[in-house]
């Protein structure tokens, strides 16, 4: 779980997505987004900016991730959400309920939107299990709080490149509750990336799907951009 939490990562990322958003009743939503990222050593700073459709055209999500320390500390996460409609920028807590609530309407939550910590969970190595095609390794990771809505989860890891390729999250009765995977992937100036992303939620019959374009890394990104102001400055037509 180290190595793979020790993945070299582009310094800046940028892309677009279109987000798909599934109902147990059958019927889609459709989201397209604008994603950058910039990696400043100590801490990772991204913003999500919903481009369409016009009921939610300027929603903008920052989030800062701070590495762990050498003790194995970790500062929780900042994250602040802007909604046009409000004309306000509201701070989303780092942990307890609000971040493990619904990211946007999806099967994602706001804790998915960041990077869970080494420190801040158990593991056991349960054997070794073939996803798509890829050998991996079956690691069952405990959260030693225990007090969040998915207490549990059991990740597949690549054995050759440490890639995660599915995660199964169980619920506070140990229930299976939640299924991502990941998939499609490409390699972009050597950084193998997943280019789709679905996180169905078993117990409702749900699914959010992320597929991602336009992916382009180490490029250059004005600092200006990760800030609570640029978020309120947004303009999408």
């Amino acid at each position: 779980m180290k190595k793979a939490d020790s993945l070299q990562q582009p310094v800046t990322s940028t892309s677009t997505a279109t987000l798909t958003i599934h109902s147990k009743k059958g019927s889609d939503r459709i989201r397209e987004v604008l994603m950058k990222s910039k990696d400043y050593g100590d801490v990772s700073k991204d913003v999500i900016v919903f481009v369409t459709p016009k009921d939610v055209a300027g929603t903008a999500y920052l989030m800062f991730e701070y590495d762990e320390a050498a003790d194995g500390s970790k500062k929780d996460s900042d994250n602040w959400l802007y909604m046009p409609a409000m004309k306000k920028t509201r701070r989303i807590a780092s942990s307890g309920s609000e971040s493990e609530g619904s990211f946007m309407g999806t099967d994602f939550t706001y804790q998915d939107m960041g990077e869970r910590s080494l420190s801040d969970y158990d593991y056991n190595l349960l054997g070794e299990e073939n996803v798509d095609g890829v050998d991996c390794y079956k690691v069952e990771c405990k959260s030693k709080a225990g007090t969040e809505k998915d207490p549990r989860y059991i990740s597949y890891i690549g054995k050759d490149d440490y890639i995660m390729r599915k995660c199964e999250f169980y619920d506070r009765q140990n229930q299976l509750h939640r299924v991502l995977t990941c998939s499609n992937f490409t390699t972009i100036k050597g950084f193998k990336t997943a280019q789709v992303m679905k996180m169905e939620n078993v117990q409702t019959g749900t699914w959010s799907l992320i597929e991602t374009k336009d992916i382009s890394y180490d490029g250059d990104i004005d600092d200006s951009l990760f800030t609570v102001a640029a978020l309120e400055k947004i303009r999408i037509r």
